[in-house]
């Protein structure tokens, strides 16, 4: 029970210590650049990708969904094959949809089976690429996974590869996993006659 008589004293907060992030340190955010004076720099910097060379053997890599590694993919595959988010795919074209083993990548990978099923792709799938993005995959992850494989043609898997997330150059591992994929996306040799 509190006294009428006495003014009340509200308890002071205390400050909750955040904790130490590595970019950022104890600071709750960084400032940079103001944004019209960095969009101006580096405007001038990003060109264009370059228009693919499109042959009969060409294939494309669609990622379910952002950051799955479509871009490390095509470009350790080589000039056969196009990545799907930086130029459409074309018409009828082969392509091998790229999806994380993460329950929104799996999901997207589905919505896109779906939307192939209904028409509403105008891209030959020809297999799903699962990309795990961690080194174990819990048990609900890997059900899901064999749920979302069973309405694609073919799925290969690529497992988690931590180099692939640092900078720098990607390298393709001597895993054979891996090794699979490359030759799957691979052109295909003409058998001599």
């Amino acid at each position: 029970m509190t006294n009428p008589f006495l003014p009340t004293v509200e308890a002071e907060e205390v400050p909750q210590e955040i904790d130490t992030d590595p970019i950022l340190g104890n600071a709750a955010e960084l400032t940079g650049l103001g944004a019209p004076r960095m969009a101006r720099d580096i405007a001038s910097a990003a060109a264009a990708p370059p228009a693919p060379s499109i042959t009969a053997d060409s294939v494309w890599l669609v990622g379910a969904s952002g950051g799955v590694g479509v871009s490390t993919l095509a470009q350790l595959a080589g000039d056969s094959v196009v990545d799907g988010g930086l130029h459409e795919p074309a018409w009828q074209a082969p392509v091998y949809v790229v999806a994380s083993t993460h329950p929104a990548g799996l999901e997207a990978a589905g919505e896109l089976a779906r939307a192939n099923a209904r028409g509403d792709v105008a891209y030959d799938i020809r297999a799903l690429i699962l990309v795990h993005d961690r080194p174990k995959l819990s048990r609900a992850t890997v059900q899901l996974a064999k749920q979302i494989s069973g309405v694609y043609p073919r799925t290969m898997t690529v497992p988690f590869i931590p180099a692939w997330r640092e900078p720098g150059t990607p390298e393709i591992p001597r895993n054979v996993r891996v090794q699979l994929v490359m030759a799957a996306l691979a052109p295909k040799r003409k058998k001599k006659s």
